[in-house]
């Protein structure tokens, strides 16, 4: 991991559809009775900038489901989680003209021509975010989502917006689960 391996993990995801979301649950758990959360604090993520936009993003989503965000007792903690690490990547470019065989004004021609194949290898980051969605009173998970991409630290930061607020949308569409 880097030093501040959470200034990268959501807050540069690029527009590529590279993102991977998955989530999981306990089945024996009555999501109808969760009405409030509060968002705990995440110090592995080292930025407050992007810290705030994952914030942001979840307390969207999870209002937008009929959740109020309260910071006295609420039923649901949400814990967030990040991690960083490398993917390797090949891009092979292959140079070259030729022709093919056929028939010319002075007769058969065949096979010609040259080229030349490059192969690069590269690193590229891969952030991954969990979002746990932790009974208050039980002090139990109950939810996990997961969103992985690659990064691009160089996008801006209303790219970086509109990549988290996907993510964590993508992540949480299967929150709350079906009901029992």
């Amino acid at each position: 991991l880097l030093a501040t391996p959470c200034l990268l993990v959501l807050g540069a995801l690029v527009a590529c559809s590279t993102l991977q979301v998955n989530s999981d649950y306990d089945r024996a758990v009555d999501f109808s009775g969760y009405t409030t959360f509060d968002v705990l604090p995440a110090p592995e993520i080292k930025s407050p900038l992007v810290y705030e936009r994952i914030v942001t993003a979840v307390e969207a989503e999870l209002t937008g489901k009929g959740l109020r965000r309260e910071t006295g007792s609420p039923a649901l903690l949400v814990a967030l989680h990040g991690r960083l690490s490398k993917q390797t990547q090949l891009d092979t470019t292959s140079y070259g003209y030729g022709w093919g065989r056929g028939w010319g004004y002075y007769g058969r021609w065949g096979y010609g021509g040259a080229g030349s194949t490059t192969t690069t290898v590269r690193e590229v980051p891969v952030g991954m975010l969990i979002i746990d969605l932790v009974d208050a009173r039980e002090k139990k998970l109950v939810w996990q989502g997961t969103a992985s991409d690659t990064l691009d630290p160089q996008s801006s930061p209303e790219k970086k917006d509109q990549r988290v607020k996907e993510a964590i949308k993508e992540m949480l569409a299967s929150f709350p689960p079906p009901s029992k």
